[in-house]
């Protein structure tokens, strides 16, 4: 059991700190402003919001 809730907890640990350099890497991405949030689902030629 005790080796379930380790792996539990390594995932939990990992996802926070996915979730942490992200954004981190949106404040300091120096190209941010010029990336397209277009998915490419649909033929919309402005932004998806």
């Amino acid at each position: 059991m005790m080796t379930y809730f380790l792996a539990l907890l390594a995932l939990v640990l990992l996802c926070g700190l996915w979730a942490i350099f992200q954004l981190w890497l949106a404040r300091h991405d120096p190209d941010a402003k010029a990336r397209s949030l277009k998915c490419g689902g649909c033929s919309r030629q402005d932004e998806c919001r």
